[in-house]
């Protein structure tokens, strides 16, 4: 371990070694949205969120011949926002942000093997060990390494190509998949 000159904490030492998985290119807007989408809209978090949309959905067809035509016509704007808003937010902030590294040139790279994850973000480095990896989840387009409840690493299975099984294989020596 060697000791982080900025905050004086010890920082695992990084080993490459042969096989080990290598990404690098600017963060994607597609894989962040598709994370942030999935944790904010269709996480636990979003119940209240839900339970709103549904209670409005049935106030509209348990009682849609009772309302005046002004009343509709609010009752589904109303719902059609709270159905588009959610989504369209994390969308914005999710390009303003990705935006920002492109125009600032930030690329990120990640290195992946038995020791963990190496990241670089232009200037700052950071491993992350295998121990700090909370859960891992697989989709058809995608991997989320967790290091919070709230907060991951997103792998696209396009980026990866043919470097998918030497990914999965560092995962299951981790005891993560």
């Amino acid at each position: 371990m060697e000791p982080n000159e900025s905050n004086n904490q010890a920082v695992p030492e990084f080993i490459h070694e042969d096989g080990e998985v290598c990404l690098s290119g600017p963060l994607r807007f597609r894989d962040l949205f598709a994370f942030r989408l999935k944790y904010s809209y269709f996480g636990l978090n979003a119940v209240a969120y839900w339970i709103v949309v549904v209670l409005i959905g049935g106030l509209l067809i348990g009682h849609w011949n009772s309302y005046e035509t002004k009343t509709k016509v609010l009752l589904v704007l109303l719902l059609v926002i709270m159905v588009i808003y959610l989504p369209a937010t994390t969308a914005l902030k999710t390009l303003q942000y990705t935006a920002t590294l492109k125009a600032q040139g930030i690329e990120v790279s990640y290195t992946v093997n038995s020791n963990g994850i190496l990241v670089n973000q232009g200037d700052r480095s950071e491993v992350i060990t295998w121990e700090m990896i909370r859960k891992v989840k697989e989709t058809g387009k995608r991997f989320y390494l967790y290091v919070m409840k709230n907060s991951a690493f997103v792998f696209g299975k396009d980026i990866l190509k043919d470097q998918t099984e030497a990914l999965r294989g560092y995962l299951r020596g981790a005891g993560k998949m």
